[in-house]
């Protein structure tokens, strides 16, 4: 392959200088990843470039550092740790992207030293990897990275970029914000086929596989172990994902933190869509926490659920949802479902599918099977806290509710302005007199299937499963 010849002019040799934590603008989100400000990132302003403005010089012919030739049919091969710290070294510190070129691991790598990561935000200079990374199926172990730096994962910053067939186990991470075990911040990326487990500890955007993913960038099958903490927006697979997908993501870690927490991502804005997703960990937070999405707005959350335990803290402002926390601005729910015990204490609005559930949200296709238990909520339901300027078709709750004021089995606050249509509700989870319900046996038969999918065609049943109610065809 020939390779293109970069050319930089002398004014721009600070760039060359070493990768580091950048108070300034290292631990400050940039406004791309705060979805109420979702302006463009920082790398598009004209006063601080990213890799992709610039055409940097290419300090090393690529040959003379690995075997191959940095092409899809012989790339170039990576097959030990020093070979990784080459390619840390080339990006980070002599900021050359290899966009379109190809890596390969060669086979399994242990690190040995503390790890610092490809890619990183330096003052007004973003060194991002651009190229592609295949992990070859085999496993990078004993990731380790301790400091207050932000960009931290494997990959710290990554753009127009391919990651796939990446296994990472025994990681552990202390670090600042934009957080995950394989990446910090992506752009316009790929990220496919990937495993990680271990111990993840950030300040704010920390997520059990990434911090940030914008601009179009897709997650597809990607599963997160172990345990991942952070203090504010924290996800067990991505913490903000801002006009992008994730999609085939499954979450086992436990994950806490303070605000915005939720088991797959903490916020989801601006068309981004989290679709065949399932959180099996255990879920906690004070504000807004949720088993699938903690806020979700102008997006749409499709077949997806929770199954782990989700527990909300003593916090009068906050929502706590089995799937989502805070659902609004035309967010669209689809084939969604929670079978995990919800429970919390003060808060604003508790429910089994969603806590708040407003602005012209829309909900078709959910059931809720998990109990319901909340202390000195505002409005708690069995589907939803809170329902207000919103529409709900095809649903039911089989979870039992606790018998707290403003509670009910399907809603805890039904204003005037939500529409409910084919909403059904076991009678043995009434929590009002006035309710009624349907036979616990009665939700059981195939006249009451045949109900749902006259809504909408996508439901199943099979008596050994999900206590014998009916669930989605896809989770067969």
């Amino acid at each position: 392959m020939t390779l293109k010849k970069w050319f930089l002019l002398a004014t721009m040799a600070f760039a060359l200088a070493a990768c580091g934590d950048d108070s300034s603008t290292g631990a400050k989100p940039s406004s791309g990843d705060n979805p109420d400000n979702p302006g463009s990132s920082g790398s598009q302003d004209p006063n601080n470039p990213s890799s992709s403005d610039i055409e940097w010089v290419l300090p090393n012919d690529p040959s003379s550092l690995w075997k191959g030739a940095g092409t899809a049919e012989s790339p170039y091969e990576l097959g030990s740790e020093a070979d990784l710290l080459t390619l840390m070294d080339e990006v980070n510190n002599k900021a050359v992207n290899f966009n379109e070129i190809v890596f390969k691991l060669t086979g399994d790598v242990t690190l040995s030293k503390k790890w610092t990561p490809i890619g990183c935000v330096k003052g007004q200079s973003n060194r991002t990897f651009g190229g592609t990374f295949d992990g070859g199926d085999h496993t990078i172990k004993g990731l380790s990275i301790d400091d207050t730096a932000s960009f931290s994962g494997l990959f710290g910053y990554l753009k127009d970029a391919v990651v796939k067939n990446v296994k990472l186990e025994g990681v552990s991470i202390k670090a600042g914000a934009y957080v995950g075990m394989l990446f910090g911040k992506a752009e316009n990326t790929v990220i496919k086929d990937v495993a990680v487990s271990g111990s993840l500890t950030g300040g704010d955007f920390v997520g059990g596989l990434g911090g940030s993913i914008s601009g179009g960038s897709t997650i597809e099958n990607a599963t997160v172990a172990g345990t991942v903490n952070g203090n504010g927006t924290v996800g067990g697979v991505v913490a903000t994902v801002i006009s992008s997908t994730v999609k085939g993501g499954t979450n086992s870690a436990a994950v806490a933190g303070k605000t915005t927490v939720a088991g797959i991502v903490s916020t989801l804005s601006m068309n981004g869509v989290v679709e065949l997703c399932v959180n099996k960990g255990t879920v906690a937070g004070s504000m807004d926490v949720a088993g699938v999405v903690a806020k979700a707005a102008k997006v749409e959350v499709k077949q997806s659920g929770n199954e782990g335990a989700v527990t909300g803290e003593d916090n009068s402002t906050s929502s706590v949802g089995g799937v989502v926390a805070v659902a609004s601005n035309s967010a669209v729910l689809n084939q969604v479902y929670n079978v995990g015990a919800v429970t919390a204490k003060s808060a604003l609005a508790v429910g089994g599918i969603a806590g708040k559930f407003v602005t012209e949200a829309s909900l078709s296709g959910a059931f809720n099977q998990g109990q319901i238990t909340a202390e000195g909520t505002t409005s708690v339901g069995g589907l939803l806290g809170k329902a207000e300027t919103c529409k709900v078709t095809g649903a039911y709750n089989a979870g039992v509710v606790s018998p707290v004021a403003n509670a009910g089995s399907v809603a805890g606050a039904h204003m005037s302005t939500s529409e409910m249509v084919s909403v059904y509700y076991d009678a043995a989870t009434k929590v009002a007199p006035t309710e009624v319900g349907e036979a616990s046996e009665t939700m059981k038969t195939a006249e009451f299937l045949a109900a749902l999918n006259a809504v909408e065609n996508v439901w199943a049943m099979d008596g050994g499963k999900y206590a014998g109610f009916p669930f989605f065809a896809w989770m067969k």
